[in-house]
């Protein structure tokens, strides 16, 4: 299977609710007290999990009485010999999950499996587009990056690219890479943290597939990395960029762009998309049929550099509303038309795990459930509310016949 027929096409609820201030906070003795047995907790799997592959922690995390020593001195107690040999996606997990512990990050332990990580592995790294290794501090080597910030490392949200372009991110949105590679084209730099104008443009393209936009903003950005394997897209004007381009790397596209040409909103949407497509079946056809499938991959991206391609993207998209992109990608998906590894997922799902009301970030025990607490007195308060506003709205307002709802 290739890499993009694991790609998942989803939406995300843009409007995470936020917490209320607590009426009565639990005290910092507690909150501590359950952060600290949550943090032995996760520190003593960690350490039991590298003893159950048979492997050995960092040496910083060895020290006498550390929570990860304890469960690895445990774990080597409990299995001995009798464990498998670790593949290199196996180490990365572990790997993944120990930076996300040190830094109290929420890691969706679940789906994101090592299993899932060598679905989602990639030969080539999307910004740099050179191959990537399988060492442990090299510049090069392959490492999984988390691609929206306020979010958990979950399914979805990470995608694999080379130690150095994860160490120029660092904790850059897509609107500063967007800016850093604009200050690079203008010549105030040459480059930053080892990158060019154009990795920052990809890398800024990469961040923004799994952050959630405004639609007018996200109908304006260029789709310079195809959505890797598993990858989410939150914003649909994006799935819909994705969608039309990922067309042209299978076969009877031309059928299929058709059909979807027919999904249009209207007359002026769709002679826009036919006059889109149009350009993008150019820049297809000029690559030839026998090119091999990267070459095929980076010539539709490159495509999205041009000014052609990109007014006639922004003529299509700002014409079509949100739930327009939303709805052409549903039905494109249901019916087929988008290839067999493209599917919808819901608010719900696209986002399942990704712990949007912390911000990815853990919280302590004490906090959880103070936010628990204070969510159902908010509910309570707000239906009691409703019910008083509805009685006076009743008494000022004799009921009248409602009309039938129409299905």
């Amino acid at each position: 299977m290739t890499a993009t027929a694991l790609n998942q096409i989803a939406l995300f609820d843009n409007a995470a609710a936020s917490a209320a201030r607590p009426l009565a906070a639990p005290s910092a003795e507690g909150v501590h007290a359950d952060a600290d047995a949550s943090f032995d907790a996760t520190g003593f799997e960690i350490g039991w999990d590298y003893a159950r592959q048979r492997l050995v922690p960092p040496a910083e995390h060895l020290l006498a009485g550390h929570p990860v020593r304890q469960g690895w001195q445990a774990g080597r107690l409990t299995f001995g010999l009798r464990t498998g040999r670790p593949t290199r996606f196996v180490r990365r997990w572990l790997r993944l999950r120990l930076d996300c512990w040190l830094r109290g990050r929420v890691f969706e332990d679940v789906m994101v499996t090592p299993r899932f990580l060598a679905q989602i592995d990639v030969p080539r790294c999307p910004v740099t587009r050179e191959l990537l290794s399988a060492g442990e501090d090299g510049g090069g080597d392959a490492v999984v990056l988390a691609l929206f910030d306020g979010a958990a490392v979950a399914a979805g949200n990470l995608a694999v690219v080379s130690r150095c372009v994860a160490a120029a991110r660092g904790a850059c949105s897509a609107a500063q890479a967007w800016g850093l590679a604009r200050r690079i084209e203008a010549g105030e730099m040459t480059l930053v943290a080892g990158l060019d104008a154009a990795m920052w443009r990809r890398l800024a393209t990469l961040i923004s597939l799994a952050t959630p936009t405004a639609h007018a903003q996200c109908a304006s950005l260029p789709l310079l990395v195809l959505p890797p394997n598993r990858a989410r897209l939150v914003n649909p004007v994006q799935g819909l960029q994705a969608l039309l381009t990922l067309l042209f790397t299978g076969s009877a596209y031309a059928r299929r762009m058709a059909e979807i040409g027919a999904l249009m909103p209207d007359a002026d949407s769709r002679r826009h998309y036919f006059l889109f497509m149009n350009v993008m079946l150019a820049r297809r056809l000029a690559v030839g049929w026998q090119a091999e499938r990267d070459a095929v991959r980076d010539t539709l991206a490159d495509a999205w550099a041009h000014p052609i391609v990109q007014r006639r993207w922004e003529q299509l998209a700002l014409r079509l509303k949100r739930a327009d992109c939303e709805r052409v990608v549903r039905l494109a998906t249901q019916r087929g038309l988008a290839g067999g590894g493209m599917r919808w997922l819901g608010d719900a799902q696209a986002s399942d795990g990704w712990a949007i009301e912390t911000q990815g970030q853990v919280l302590p025990a004490g906090a959880q459930a103070a936010r628990r607490l204070v969510s159902a007195t908010t509910s309570a308060v707000t239906a009691e509310v409703s019910a008083a506003v509805t009685a006076a709205h009743s008494m000022a307002h004799p009921a009248a016949p409602s009309a039938a709802l129409k299905a």
